[in-house]
């Protein structure tokens, strides 16, 4: 990826897991990561005034924030950069857990209209296909159901979509024959590829889904420990399944 682009500082899909969260040291805010977001509210004069020298490449959107998270509905910031971004020379991949994306459909499916390009690409990441666990591990999100139905949807319109299973969760979402599924299922809906990433095991997911297993999965909490004990022979599993998949 050669650009990353962030409208938003923070996320209010409060993933128990989410990577970003040690962006929060550089935003001055007290509230834990998950509930607070700012948006860049000069985002679009900057990205223009940048867009006058040609510039190549690709553009990541977004790197640790979500870009169609809830507050996009009423600022529209994402959607402002997508029409400026249409109509320069980078290709952009998006990646959401929002059905907010379908809102933009107009502006993805004509988005340079040369989709064997690959100028923009779209994926949703997915965790799980159970709405009720997800309404816990990352409750501001939109439901898996939701998120099924978008990219259903975007695909029909001429979108390349694809689905991002990820992270998969030791005790959680680890089934192989559960995350077969879902991988089977968002291929049926028109994802071009499905991609598998296990847990990074940094200390604040960690510190985070534990909390999570104690309060709401206790049963699942021996389990959990046992892979922390041994985080590299649970890899070995993932990986097994990820290669699976590309097999299927």
């Amino acid at each position: 990826m050669d650009w990353s682009l962030n409208p938003y500082v923070g996320c209010s899909h409060a993933c128990a897991y989410c990577y970003a969260s040690f962006m929060k040291r550089f935003t001055g805010h007290g509230e834990p990561w998950g509930e607070f977001v700012d948006a860049k509210e000069n985002i679009t004069k900057v990205l223009a005034r940048q867009l006058r020298r040609k510039k190549s490449g690709r553009v990541m959107l977004a790197s640790v924030t979500d870009a169609w998270q809830p507050i996009e509905k009423s600022r529209g910031l994402t959607r402002a950069c997508l029409e400026l971004l249409a109509s320069s020379d980078l290709s952009v991949s998006a990646l959401t857990k929002s059905d907010l994306v379908v809102r933009d459909a107009d502006i993805l499916k004509a988005f340079g209209g040369l989709l064997r390009e690959r100028r923009l690409t779209l994926g949703f990441s997915l965790t799980t296909a159970s709405d009720e666990l997800a309404s816990i591990i990352e409750p501001g999100a939109s439901p898996p159901s939701a998120r099924l139905d978008a990219l259903e949807h975007l695909a029909s319109e001429g979108v390349e979509t694809w689905v991002f299973m990820a992270p998969v969760l030791p005790a959680l979402t680890d089934s192989p024959r559960d995350l077969l599924s879902l991988a089977k299922e968002a291929r049926r809906r028109g994802a071009q590829e499905v991609r598998l990433d296990p847990l990074n095991f940094y200390p604040a997911a960690v510190k985070q889904v534990s909390k999570v297993i104690a309060r709401h999965r206790p049963e699942a909490g021996e389990t959990w420990r046992s892979v922390l004990k041994r985080p590299d022979e649970w890899r070995k599993r993932v990986s097994a399944v990820a290669r699976s998949l590309e097999e299927t």
